[in-house]
This record gives C-alpha cells, structure tokens and sequence, in this order.
C-alpha cells in the first residue's frame, strides 16, 4: 500500500542559493511530505561542478538522483526554482515513470529561446547577463560577476545591503553559475521531447519577473502537455526567497493536488 504521509518531495534551489532555500517550505509542509532538499554542485557544502564534466544539465540531474536516499524504485514529486526548475524538467525528462509532478517557479531553461524567433530580445538580454558574468570571472573578479548577477534577477542593486560573509558566499558560486548559464542555454529540447512529460506540471511565473525567465515560463506553458500556468501577481523571480510567505502555500496547494488517493 503507498503511504501518502511519506511520499518524497525532492526540492532544488535557484543558483547562488542552497538547499537551505527550502527550509521554510518544509516547516510548512511539516510531515505529510518526506522532504529532501540536496545542495546543487557549487553550492552550499557541495564541491563545485566536476571539472571533467560538460556543462549540462543532464550532469546535474544525474548528481541529483544519485543523492537521493530511498530506493530507485521509489517516485518522488520535484519542485524547483529558476536553475533548480530547469534541471527538475531534466530529471523528468531523463526518468518520466519516476517522476510523479512538478512544481516549477521560472524555469530559466534559456535554450528554449532562440526557436522561438529571430532576434529574440530576451535571448540577448539573457546572453549579456552570462556574458558580463564570465568576462568579470575571467577578470578574477567574482564579486563583480556576484553583483552584476544579483542584480539581474533582484531587479535593483542590493550589494550593500550585504555583509561581507554574504557577499562572499554568492561570490564563490559563480563559478558554478558560470556552468548553469552554459547548461541552461545547451538545453534545446524539442516539442517531441517535451510531450513525452506526462506528468501533472504546475507552472508558476511573477508578473513582474525578468523578460527571459517570463519568455521561458510562456513557452513552456503552452509546449507541455499537462501543464496548469499561474501568475503570481506583483512577484518577481526570487519570490520563493524573498516573498515564501505567498509562494509556498501554492506549492503545497499544487502538491496536496497532485497526490493520488492512497490504493491497496
């Protein structure tokens, strides 16, 4: 008999953050759920990005589901944020039967972009944000690259609202950044692919998020098969950080949702 008290809940943080991006998500959802929250490469206490390793997000996803603690056989929903979104859809993609839903916040799956047009402005936009980035981290300048980074996705400077311990912190991701960008934009998936997703997504995008991260969240809404789309009104692209208070009960909502009824 399934147990709907412990089915698990693999959740993945945005880059520059940590598995501890959750730790509110789980204090709501107490224990209905059994929740595993895994630091993605470069972040939190995990290495950085193995350095043999293209960058993909398919290497990633691997390190996620080798990391998981119950067995292979065990389905699991997955939420995700932004990056953490975009490898969650690789991981579905890569194992569809194991793989119960999605709840997904602005999946930055910036490959996605260029098919949609030429000349896509948000596809520039996107690829000077990497671009700045890289240059600043080939100028052994990674607290520029943090920044400029952080900037972007806050939507204002927030740099000396920080404390050095912080500052360094998102500085040393950026190496790994560095690689999400690269796996973010090598993540072409066709519609072929995308329609063998056949699980329940719940897509959520803020009104007033990025242009790339709203482009990407439009035309996944539209290229998944069993997709629900929500706007989040007011929000922008970190609002399961900065506004969790409003995000989280919709990802509890949405995986109270999609649980089946228990069956002998």
């Amino acid at each position: 008999m399934s147990d709907f008290h412990t089915t698990p809940v693999v959740c993945l943080h945005s880059s520059a953050a940590s598995g501890r991006q959750w730790r509110r998500l789980v204090a709501d959802g107490g224990p209905a759920w059994r929740w595993h929250t895994p630091d993605l490469f470069g972040h939190g206490g995990r290495p950085g990005w193995p350095e043999l390793m293209p960058s993909q997000l398919a290497v990633e996803a691997n390190g996620v589901l080798a990391g998981l603690p119950w067995p292979r056989e065990q389905g699991f929903h997955l939420v995700g944020h932004s990056y953490g979104a975009a490898v969650a859809l690789q991981i579905a993609l890569q194992h569809p039967q194991r793989v119960l839903s999605l709840t997904l916040y602005e999946p930055v799956a910036f490959g996605l972009l260029p098919a949609l047009g030429p000349n896509e402005p948000e596809w520039e936009e996107i690829r000077h944000v990497a671009a700045t980035l890289a240059t600043a981290l080939d100028g052994d300048d990674a607290l520029a690259a943090a920044r400029g980074f952080c900037a972007y996705w806050n939507g204002r400077d927030g740099w000396p609202e920080l404390d050095d311990t912080q500052r360094r912190r998102l500085a040393d991701a950026m190496p790994a950044v560095r690689r999400h960008f690269e796996a973010l934009f090598a993540a072409q998936w066709s519609d072929s692919l995308l329609d063998l997703l056949r699980m329940p997504v719940q897509l959520f995008c803020g009104t007033a998020t990025r242009a790339s991260a709203r482009r990407v969240a439009q035309s996944l809404a539209v290229r998944l098969p069993l997709v629900r789309f929500g706007w989040l009104a007011g929000a922008g692209h970190m609002a399961p950080i900065t506004d969790a208070a409003r995000v989280n009960p919709l990802i509890l909502d949405s995986l109270g949702a999609m649980q089946r009824v228990p069956t002998a």
